[in-house]
């Protein structure tokens, strides 16, 4: 499994280390600066990522982008020796922790969204992390109930938990040592939406172009990548003569190789089970056939490196993280302009996101969301915004499936969690975007073949917001009672109810 591992054995995980792909390698730390080792992705990395300043010694794990250029260790490590990890803030785009030794300590230095997923043994005497629980876990820590409880309802956890009490998911943002935690994360000044485009395309420049490759849904998070880059390779998955196969479809053109297929098609990865078992141990429930799926197209296109993932985006376009289930939550999807009047408190919103949870349950996620949010200059809707994205659902559960599980066989490119892109955009109006008032503004500057496609849910960029919600409505009463127009998340549903 790519990552860092320090103070304990990559081999502790041996199916996941088995499964290294052709484009990882193994890396020994030097015996002089720690019980370490790497995991590395040589597309990203053509030597090991090590790089001495002033005696002080800098090892990379993921990848970053600095002063527009990709990856410069050496300059990175001279700027944090002289000035502070205050610079890591200037990082444009990455997904990556940082080791750092110098005279006096080790420190951790973690990306400010924590998209590279580690996790640290807080019993440990020194620094002891690693991108599993599994490798941590020894007889003297103890199991969390009331997380076992919320995994058990959720399917994910939050904020830096996991199973076990004295196990943590590394703090975002921050630079760690043994006994200390300092963020440096910052917010940019936010940029016109309408701008954003452009940075996606600036961000996606950083890589060749014969290394690019874009998972296509029907939706409008890829979509947007699509229409503000080129990529060389595209694939979709989807059952056949679903609307996820045939909307995407219309883009075949825009790709030199596409490859349309049904996400069950191909035979379960013999090791996936063993594999997902490492991987998502103690943390989250992942879905089922991704690995397989990632490990499919990786063989397919075998040229292909960079993969652009539309990570999160919906909850930026449409405001998705404001939303919740149940009657309530239906009703306010046919009217979402409510939400501009009634002004739903942090409080609130996370209790109706989060009914699940009892009283106890709840009260945890609580003091922990206004731990994380405290110092944040943003209003209660960004702030659940951010803590979903960095803590909740987004962090603890979507980033597995791509800058965990699709990491392992490429770099994984995240352009709505770039700091331009994810500062302007967590700060724009969520009473707007959750009521598709901002759609129009977002795709303003695209060309019109990608802004007058319907999505699968029936609606493009440029319907009228007020009309949305019900056609979404209609669409959705479609896809769970019409076998056909099933995507692939409901096809697994129906297929998880069927093998109880």
């Amino acid at each position: 499994m790519r990552g860092m591992y320090l103070n304990c054995d990559p081999k502790s995980l041996p199916a996941s280390f088995a499964a290294m792909s052709d484009n990882s390698k193994l890396y020994q730390f030097p015996e002089n600066i720690a019980d370490g080792y790497l995991i590395y992705d040589t597309n990203a990395w053509s030597t090991p990522p090590l790089a001495i300043y002033q005696e002080q010694v800098f090892i990379a794990s993921g990848w970053f982008i600095y002063k527009q250029k990709l990856n410069p260790l050496a300059l990175l490590a001279k700027d944090i020796v002289e000035r502070g990890p205050s610079v890591l803030n200037d990082i444009l785009a990455g997904v990556f922790v940082i080791f750092w030794k110098n005279d006096e300590q080790q420190t951790l230095l973690t990306d400010p969204l924590g998209l590279s997923t580690h996790y640290i043994d807080r019993l440990a005497n020194g620094l002891r992390i690693a991108p599993s629980v599994k490798a941590l876990l020894t007889q003297e820590h103890t199991l969390n109930n009331d997380m076992q409880s919320i995994l058990r309802k959720k399917q994910h956890l939050f904020g830096n938990y996991t199973l076990y009490n004295e196990i943590e998911r590394l703090q975002p943002g921050a630079a760690i040592t043994s006994g200390t935690e300092q963020s440096y994360f910052t917010f940019y000044d936010g940029k016109a939406i309408e701008d954003l485009g452009e940075y996606v395309n600036t961000l996606t420049e950083f890589w060749p172009y014969d290394t690019r490759i874009l998972p296509l849904s029907s939706g409008l998070d890829s979509r947007y990548l699509l229409a503000n880059g080129a990529y060389k390779y595209g694939f979709t998955y989807g059952p056949e003569g679903s609307p996820e196969r045939k909307i995407a479809g219309h883009y075949q053109q825009d790709f030199e190789h596409y490859h349309a297929f049904d996400f069950n098609e191909q035979p379960l990865h013999e090791q996936e089970q063993a594999i997902l078992d490492e991987m998502a141990f103690a943390t989250l429930k992942p879905i089922n056939r991704l690995y397989t799926n990632y490990h499919y197209i990786a063989q397919h296109y075998n040229q292909a490196s960079t993969f652009y993932d539309g990570y999160l985006g919906d909850l930026f376009q449409r405001g998705t993280y404001i939303n919740f289930k149940g009657k309530r939550g239906e009703l306010l999807k046919l009217v979402p302009f409510v939400y501009r009047f009634i002004n739903f408190s942090a409080h609130k919103l996370l209790r109706l996101r989060y009914k699940e949870l009892t009283n106890g349950e709840f009260e945890i996620l609580w003091q922990d969301f206004k731990v994380k949010t405290a110092n944040l200059e943003l209003n209660d809707y960004q702030k659940v915004t951010y803590y979903e994205f960095v803590y909740g659902r987004g962090g603890r559960y979507t980033v597995f499936g791509s800058n965990v599980l699709a990491a392992q066989f490429f770099t994984i490119v995240s352009p709505f969690a770039s700091r331009i892109v994810f500062d302007s955009f967590i700060q724009q109006d969520y009473s707007r975007a959750v009521s598709y008032r901002n759609l129009k503004s977002i795709w303003s500057k695209t060309a019109s073949k990608y802004k007058n496609q319907v999505v699968e849910s029936g609606y493009s960029p440029q319907t009228p917001a007020i009309f949305i919600p019900f056609i979404q409505l209609a669409y959705r009463l479609m896809f769970h009672f019409i076998p056909s127009r099933a995507n692939y998340g409901v096809k697994l549903k129906r297929m998880e109810k069927q093998n109880k």
